[in-house]
Order: C-alpha cells, then sequence, then structure tokens
C-alpha cells in the first residue's frame, strides 16, 4: 500500500497550500535593491560578504529615512538574486 494510500484509507483530509506573504519592510526594500543593483554587482564582484553589502544598504536607507528595524543582511542578498534572475530572464543584463 502506498502512502496515498494509506493516507486515503485513514480519511485524512489534505492540508490546503499556504504561501507566506513577504514581510512589509521587503516591500520597501525592493526599490532600493533595484536602484542600487549595479552598485551590489559590483562590490559583489570586488569580493564583499553579503554582511557587509547588506550592512551598507541598510545603512543608507537609514539615512533617507526608511525604517530598516525588521530587515536583515541577507534579505539584500535574497532580493539581489531575486532581481538578478528576473533581470537574466528578460535579457536586461549586460554580458560580463
Amino acid at each position: 500500500m502506498t502512502l496515498v494510500e494509506n493516507l486515503h484509507a485513514k480519511n485524512a483530509e489534505p492540508r490546503r497550500r499556504y504561501r507566506k506573504q513577504p514581510k512589509a519592510e521587503l516591500r520597501l526594500l525592493y526599490p532600493v535593491v533595484n536602484d542600487m543593483f549595479d552598485e551590489i554587482a559590483q562590490a559583489q564582484n570586488c569580493g564583499y560578504s553579503w554582511k557587509d553589502i547588506g550592512a551598507a544598504v541598510l545603512e543608507r536607507m537609514a539615512k533617507d529615512g526608511i525604517s530598516v528595524q525588521y530587515i536583515q543582511a541577507y534579505d539584500v542578498a535574497d532580493i539581489y538574486r531575486h532581481i538578478r534572475r528576473d533581470r537574466e530572464l528578460r535579457g536586461l543584463l549586460d554580458d560580463e
């Protein structure tokens, strides 16, 4: 008996899929990272760590008056990778 057949025999109901909504703070971070994309790529190519890059981006956001209380440095890396993947798919990235 397969796992699915076993679950059906026990009358177990499948749970609906749950998709976690992004934090509201990340919606503030996306346009900043998008504007600073080239600078972040340059810093990454120079060998700086994501921790240092993220801290610099958050520092600039704080100077601009954007609340960065719940944003972490790794959030910058995640959003950067998302934007990069999107640009690659659209063909907007320069060939390096």
